[in-house]
């Protein structure tokens, strides 16, 4: 570090370098969120305040400056979920900064006091059991690429996995004993192993046999044309290929299938399917239970619009007469103390 360094400088540094990966044990995703966090609230000192990184210090750090940024990063178009996240590695910061700057402690607890703002619930994107069929089935088994096309989809679905989780699977985590299992690398560098569907072992049996009988435990399962690790950006671009190809026969199929929609249908289907709540948190890796709690919340708003839709018309329509009108009612109401 530069002698001339801030202590801002030295703190965002060993924020990023110490704290979170060695005390707070937190991954690599999460740091390099933080870092970015930090990076935008930099522009913003620069862009809006005209304050270069050189001459900002902890002592500048306050709650009115935090606020004003938060709402500079909402008015360039971020959601108030994505301001929250930021508010959130901003007050771990704070948090940090306390403990190595307690001459500081009353201003940096101001900022750790700022209140997230309350976002509308956001409605959960899924598709039906036949919609998904029709596309995990979509690729053609019959050339290599339609193959491994077809491994990606249908792991992605059957394993209700992340993304990134499905990037990491190795040839080791893939167990096809009598259960089949995949073992999943998840947030916070945490592992679970989640049991997958015979028909989906089979298939990817069938895949490493014909594809990949010569990779080794350590290498990984998906890859990409190119033979390397695939990424995010890879699976999202194999989605909407053949969200495109089903939806020149069909256009009411979604138009914008996501990767985390597969997640999304993997829960409801099985939430549909009469599986305890708290088996499917643990399928899915949630640390609490509130977090899988929005899928039954959306399996009732279904059932709620089902039950209107099919209600018969048992009590008939008509017009009741206005209690306003009363007014000896309404007085002897008033007068109650």
């Amino acid at each position: 570090m530069n002698t001339n360094s801030t202590d801002f400088a030295c703190l965002v540094t060993g924020f990023l370098t110490d704290y979170l990966p060695h005390h707070r044990c937190y991954s690599r995703n999460t740091i390099l969120s933080y870092r970015d966090t930090l990076k935008l609230f930099l522009r913003f000192l620069k862009e809006e305040k005209e304050t270069s990184p050189n001459s900002f210090y902890i002592k500048d750090f306050k709650r009115e400056l935090v606020i004003e940024f938060l709402e500079w990063y909402r008015n360039n178009g971020a959601g108030i979920t994505a301001a929250n996240q930021r508010l959130a590695a901003l007050k771990a910061f704070s948090d940090y900064a306390q403990l190595e700057h307690i001459e500081y402690i009353a201003p940096l607890q101001n900022v750790s006091g700022i209140r997230a703002k309350k976002a509308a619930p956001k409605e959960v994107s899924f598709l039906t059991v036949e919609q998904m069929s029709s596309l995990i089935n979509s690729p053609d088994v019959n050339s290599h690429t339609g193959f491994r096309h077809r491994v990606i989809l249908t792991l992605l679905y059957d394993s209700g996995c992340r993304v990134q989780e499905l990037c990491d699977i190795t040839i080791a985590d893939i167990s096809l004993g009598s259960v089949a299992t995949v073992r999943l690398h998840g947030k916070g560098n945490k592992y679970r192993t989640v049991v997958i569907a015979d028909a989906t072992a089979k298939l990817v049996e069938n895949y490493l046999s014909r594809y990949r009988s010569y990779a080794v435990g350590t290498d990984f399962l998906i890859t990409n044309r190119y033979h390397r690790k695939i990424d995010r950006d890879g699976i999202s671009y194999i989605i909407k290929k053949y969200v495109d190809a089903i939806r020149q026969k069909d256009a009411t199929f979604p138009e914008h299938v996501h990767c985390h929609m597969f997640r999304h249908s993997k829960a409801m289907h099985m939430l549909e399917a009469g599986i305890n709540i708290v088996y499917i948190r643990d399928f899915l890796g949630h640390e609490d239970i509130s977090t899988t709690m929005v899928y039954v919340r959306a399996d009732n708003r279904l059932k709620n619009d089902a039950i209107n839709a099919l209600a018969p018309k048992v009590t008939e329509e008509r017009d009741f007469p206005d209690w306003n009108k009363d007014k000896d009612l309404l007085q002897f109401l008033n007068s109650l103390k």
